[in-house]
């Protein structure tokens, strides 16, 4: 697999061709900019709180052989969508039978998805309450089989983040186990710096305003704490303060080195997967991103001191494009505007940004976006909405807009999407309730059953904004 696709397949765009010699990031659309730090006391916990904070447990575990199972599929304008999965295909030649199991290849299996949705600490025995969504799709930020995930061909494994060094023969051999898979690979790895404040003693110092202190979250606390030369957390009043830009690229060229062996680690071993490149927490181009194309590009065409990849590249681009977070940058005005003031138009400016300049790279590559929904109002600096956001204004507002705008003709290539969460996080935006004791069965909230509404396959049925209305 080169820098460029195949044509003939929707899920698989071919990158437009292009002189690799031409100035590098001068999009016209959308200049790189420097990552800040979060400050913003509730948004920063918000962050730090969600799925995989680290530690992050390492999830390629025990291996079982199981039979893989094949889809019997039809061809559309839009890609390969499923039929009937029957357990396995049963090749007939002439006077011999063979019973094969083979790879579901690249099969495009539909674009409503749902993160979060195994989580562990939940009670979950197996994967059954995902049947009540409907889905095309789904992910929950690992890559081993605890409840039978593999067994499901809507299942996508993510490697949440690097090997530092480590031997890959454990995702070589998961690799080889599941062919055809879809991969997403890291996890916020351009996540920024956030303040957050330490937690007083209780009963000694109440009275005492805790010390804050800075720290990366989310994948990129890992990449800090296995990169040379840089401040993994450092205290609100440290002098010299951290040079956060330098971190920044050193974060980015670390990433690109592990996503190096990460990508090549399952070509080698299952050439028909699909990787997608990389979780970024900034929908924005940013100086992270130009870092780490740049290294990416010194390892697939080599130097004095590197041998030349040029198989090395990515198939997609997955992003998380939150309101309310500074991920997307659409973080003011009352929850009935944020869409259409801000979301619509930024949405179509991402991706032309990313092509603009990284034209042999991403090309006409699909980009999925891997978490969306409410974690959280807008930053005290600005002031919650007006009223008070209610599920029925994040499902109105935020959840029908967004599958509208998937299946209008305002959708420049996103194709797929994912719903954050199912259970977890802001009781706004979650899509199933748990009962008192905390174990299945779940009941779908409004937005669960908004989302569980929606046909999955391609493409999405439009929705119109309502007029906005105040709610309870």
């Amino acid at each position: 697999m080169a820098l460029s696709a195949p044509n003939g397949d929707a899920t698989r765009e071919a990158g437009a061709a292009g002189d690799m010699s031409r100035l590098l990031f001068n999009s016209p659309i959308q200049t790189p900019r420097p990552i800040g730090v979060i400050t913003d006391d509730a948004l920063a916990r918000v962050l730090g709180e969600r799925r995989y904070a680290y530690p992050k447990p390492t999830r390629i575990g025990t291996l079982t052989s199981t039979p893989q199972r094949t889809a019997t599929v039809t061809r559309t304008p839009d890609g390969i969508r499923t039929i009937t999965p029957p357990s396995a295909v049963i090749l007939s030649l002439p006077q011999t039978t063979h019973l094969t199991y083979l790879p579901h290849v690249n099969v495009f299996y539909g674009w409503k998805g749902v993160g979060n949705a195994i989580k562990e600490g939940q009670h979950w025995s197996d994967t059954s309450h995902l049947d009540n969504f409907n889905l095309g799709w789904w992910y929950d930020w690992g890559d081993d089989s605890s409840y039978g995930e593999y067994d499901h061909l809507g299942f996508v494994p993510m490697v949440w983040c690097g090997f530092f060094g480590n031997s890959t023969d454990p995702l070589r051999a998961l690799v080889a186990l599941h062919p055809g898979r879809t991969w997403l690979v890291f996890n916020e790895p351009d996540h920024p710096a956030i303040r957050l404040r330490a937690t007083p003693i209780p009963s000694v110092t109440p009275s005492v305003t805790p010390t804050a202190y800075y720290v990366y979250r989310q994948c990129a606390e890992v990449f800090c704490a296995n990169t040379s030369d840089v401040t993994c957390q450092w205290g609100e009043n440290v002098t010299p303060a951290p040079d956060l830009n330098a971190q920044t690229q050193k974060l980015a060229v670390k990433t690109a080195q592990e996503y190096a062996r990460v990508y090549l680690a399952i070509k080698e071993v299952d050439p028909t997967a699909r990787v997608l490149c990389c979780g970024q927490y900034h929908a924005d181009r940013t100086n992270w991103w130009v870092a780490f194309i740049t290294e990416l590009r010194r390892l697939r065409d080599g130097d004095a001191t590197t041998t030349p990849t040029p198989s090395l590249g990515f198939d997609g681009i997955h992003l998380h494009v939150y309101p309310y977070t500074g991920s997307t940058e659409c973080n003011s005005g009352p929850i009935n505007e944020v869409f259409d003031s801000c979301l619509r138009t930024k949405l179509p400016t991402y991706v032309a940004a990313f092509r603009a300049t990284e034209t042999v790279e991403v090309g006409d590559r699909p980009f999925w976006i891997t978490e969306y929904g409410y974690l959280y109002g807008p930053p005290s600096v600005t002031g919650t909405p007006t009223p008070t956001p209610s599920r029925l204004d994040v499902r109105d507002y935020l959840m029908k807009p967004m599958a509208g705008f998937m299946g209008s003709s305002e959708n420049p290539g996103y194709r797929r999407l994912s719903w954050f969460s199912v259970a977890d996080g802001d009781a706004r935006t979650r899509l199933m309730e748990p009962e008192a004791t905390g174990t299945p069965p779940y009941r779908l909230t409004i937005l669960g059953n908004e989302w569980a509404s929606y046909d999955p396959g391609w493409p999405p049925t439009p929705t119109v904004t309502p007029t906005y209305t105040p709610t309870p």
